[in-house]
């Protein structure tokens, strides 16, 4: 049925309803990132793995809101920013309580410890605990500065990502109201372009706002719509390409996340993935001006990498999903992987903390064991979290929406 007022259905593809396999990327994602946080400097490139879990999100709350314009005929934006309120901020506030008094702990604790000289329970609160609080995380900790952020540093890309949720919603309304879908997907893939031509020359935006990979909300935007504009009914051969581009989109996506990969050099395709680390006693400032300097003059994986992953993503995306029986969409369905996935928001929120407690004490020179202790630990701090907080507050969002969602 097209929508209210129109001839022209705002969208053809058949309802998403459940996704297993987007559980299992959510899942296999979340253990590579927390395995990134405990060894640094070791897996970087594989960083690229939040770039997916942007589009990822990207598509799933294009793809509900183009439904819902197709059922309704618009787009309601104060429920699905409630929607999201329920989703996302009880699990959040209560991490950042955890944060706040085990901070108060460790400065009463640390005393007149030296390192902590110029830098007070005070200062964390309105550096770190506020600006997560209000999603702004990411505009006071830029990535790269010298003031990025020393425990919650992952809220960098949950901030961004709220920050388009809000500008998606009021986008959504506008393809809604004015059936400008293709024309919106066009200008978005344009945008990204501009975004990761000025990133591989070198220039990185204001408050280095092209690294944080706004290009992979983008293009997640992207591959909603062209789903949306593909038939419910697909021809045998319209399936054969879906799933020859998901093949050749998950290949190259690997290789190029395995391109930094120091262990590989010997085969001849490595590519640094930043500016070697400054020596020890080099002021911060200092340091971060000369790491922007090489960063922009230098070929490194960041400024090509990115790039490459979010585009696959989309044709990847697409393949999970009008491919249910593709042979990774039935992998990443498997219960294990799923299970994690579930836990995903949990274990992304908090995982910080325990790497902070647990693990940076350990010598950098054992990756596996920082690694190992990451996963033990982060799940030990997440799943009170997942279990009493946010399984609940899911619950309650599912309510808000009448029916269960896929994001």
């Amino acid at each position: 049925m097209a929508g209210i007022g129109t001839q022209q259905p705002i969208t053809v593809a058949p309802r998403l309803r459940n996704v297993p396999a987007f559980d299992g990327i959510r899942g296999l994602g979340v253990v590579t990132i927390i395995a990134i946080h405990a060894a640094p400097l070791v897996l970087e490139s594989f960083s690229a793995v939040l770039d997916i879990f942007l589009a990822l999100s990207a598509f799933l709350v294009t793809t509900l809101l183009l439904e819902e314009g197709e059922r309704s005929g618009t787009v309601s934006i104060r429920r699905f920013l409630e929607r999201r309120a329920w989703r996302l901020l009880p699990a959040l506030y209560v991490t950042l309580a955890v944060a706040t008094v085990l901070a108060a702990v460790l400065f009463a604790v640390a005393g007149n410890n030296a390192d902590l000289a110029d830098f007070t329970f005070g200062d964390f609160v309105r550096r770190e605990i506020i600006p997560a609080g209000l999603y702004v995380y990411n505009l006071v900790n830029p990535l790269g500065y010298p003031n990025q952020g020393v425990a919650l540093y992952q809220m960098w890309s949950l901030s961004l990502e709220q920050q388009f949720y809000v500008a998606v919603a009021f986008l959504a309304g506008l393809m809604v109201a004015r059936r400008w879908i293709v024309q919106v997907a066009l200008v978005l893939a344009a945008a990204s372009i501009a975004v990761q031509v000025a990133r591989i020359t070198g220039h990185f935006g204001p408050l280095n706002f092209w690294l944080q990979r706004p290009d992979a909300l983008m293009l997640g935007v992207v591959a909603a719509i062209i789903n949306s504009r593909l038939p419910e009914q697909l021809t045998d051969r319209q399936r054969r390409t879906i799933t020859i581009g998901g093949w050749v989109g998950l290949v190259v996506m690997g290789v190029t996340m395995l391109w930094s990969i120091k262990s590989l050099e010997r085969f001849g395709i490595y590519v640094p993935y930043l500016p070697a680390e400054p020596a020890e006693g080099v002021d911060p400032q200092v340091a971060f001006e000369d790491a922007m300097a090489a960063l922009a003059a230098g070929n490194y994986w960041v400024k090509w990498g990115f790039t490459i992953v979010n585009w696959c993503m989309v044709v990847v995306l697409i393949a999970i999903v009008r491919q249910r029986e593709w042979i990774v969409s039935r992998f990443l369905a498997l219960r294990p992987i799923r299970a994690v996935g579930r836990m995903s928001y949990s274990l992304y929120l908090i995982h910080t903390l325990p790497i902070l407690l647990f693990v940076g004490p350990l010598p950098r020179s054992n990756p596996p064991l920082r690694i190992v202790v990451a996963w033990i630990t982060a799940f030990v701090f997440a799943w009170p979290l997942y279990q009493f907080v946010e399984k609940r507050s899911v619950a309650r969002k599912e309510r808000v929406t009448g029916r269960t969602a896929a994001a």
